[in-house]
């Protein structure tokens, strides 16, 4: 053993008049001490330690109150075998040091998805399954706490429309028809169609994050992620459709798209339906029906409280659009229902706003495994 021992990183070193090392150090190194001989536990060594091409064991490793652990360092016993040896030196410390780092990140960077998951959580969901594997955010919950105020809002919002246009036509003459809207004072009351689209949307959300136990990004977060990306200059170059199934990212981010707008796509043209049945295995029959039901319920619901109010006498502009669109929407639906009926896909006028969504789904090649 030699005296010109040197510590490395942040380390201190002292030398012991028994000939002793001690090495103070910020960072538990995880080494463990030397196990003494009991009546019922055998001796056993520290963890062996090659420190500037000399051996040594640890007999004493002590925790420090402020942090850090002291370990103290003698010549390695040649009665004890070796089984795994750890390095002490310049390199080895640096890896040590980088990989805390690392940790410390990954650490904030999870607090800080736990801070802003009602943010977050309306990322598409491949991206918050990525940030889970990364640094454990929590991709499933960020979901949920961003999709469960917008449910609330919505469906508080459609209560609220609901009494309004039917509440007061509801009471006997000469009754008070502001105290429907008094019941609804203080709450977050969005438009008709904005509540409509926050209730079913984020429904599904949630839906998706309890039953199916996954992370669902919104509409919007998707578009505004896809935004960012192209400015950032993220985007891959594009290839031929026929290869982007061989890059796992690109198919990754082609079947979140699908699952994003899979309901969706049923308002597309009945080819471009079988398209991605082909593609992708979409369900033109299953997600049809869907949207039946949900546009039936929607025009229903506009014709209804369009006819509500022009009976009331509160008609205005927007009152005679909406009974237009709503008699359309429900009439519409009607015809897909039978087009349904008999085994055929059924598009609607709305596959016009959906059909720049799913533009790189009906440009790709790629099937769904």
């Amino acid at each position: 053993m030699t005296a010109d021992r040197r510590a490395f990183g942040k380390d201190r070193l002292e030398r012991r008049p028994d000939g002793l090392f001690v090495l103070t150090c910020p960072l538990s190194k995880g080494w463990t001490a030397r196990t003494k001989k009991a009546q019922t536990v055998a001796e056993h060594p520290g963890t062996a330690v090659n420190w500037q091409e000399e051996l040594y064991e640890i007999i004493e490793a002590l925790p420090l109150p402020e942090g850090g652990v002291r370990y103290t360092l003698a010549p390695w016993e040649a009665r004890h075998a070796i089984r795994v040896i750890e390095r002490y030196d310049g390199p080895t410390e640096e890896a040590r040091a980088r990989e805390h780092q690392d940790r410390l990140a990954r650490v904030r960077k999870r607090r800080l998805s736990i801070l802003f998951a009602p943010i977050l959580g309306h990322l598409p969901g491949g991206v918050q399954e990525r940030m889970e594997s990364e640094f454990g955010a929590p991709a499933r919950a960020m979901t949920l706490v961003s999709a469960l105020p917008l449910l609330v809002i919505g469906v508080i919002s459609l209560l609220a429309f609901l009494a309004k246009a039917y509440g007061g036509l509801l009471m006997p003459a000469g009754a008070d028809r502001g105290a429907t809207e008094e019941l609804f004072r203080g709450w977050p009351i969005v438009p008709f169609p904005l509540a409509l689209y926050l209730a079913l949307e984020s429904g599904a959300r949630c839906a998706v994050a309890y039953g199916q136990v996954r992370p669902m990004g919104s509409l919007l977060g998707v578009l505004l992620y896809e935004i960012w990306a192209i400015l950032r200059g993220r985007r891959r170059p594009e290839r031929p459709p026929a290869q982007l199934t061989a890059d796992p990212a690109a198919e990754h981010a082609l079947e979140d798209r699908f699952r994003m707008l899979e309901a969706l796509l049923a308002l597309l043209t009945p080819e471009e339906q079988e398209l991605l049945e082909r593609r992708f295995g979409f369900d033109p029959l299953k997600w049809g029906r869907v949207t039946v039901i949900a546009l039936l319920a929607i025009g229903g619901l506009n014709l209804l409280a369009s006819v509500a109010n022009f009976v009331g006498g509160a008609e205005t502009f927007g009152d005679v659009l909406w009974l237009l669109a709503g008699g359309y929407l429900f009439l519409e639906q009607l015809s897909r229902r039978r087009r349904l009926a008999q085994g055929h896909p059924a598009g609607s006028i709305l596959g016009a706003l959906v059909r720049p969504l799913a533009g790189s789904l009906l440009a790709s090649k790629g099937r769904r495994s």
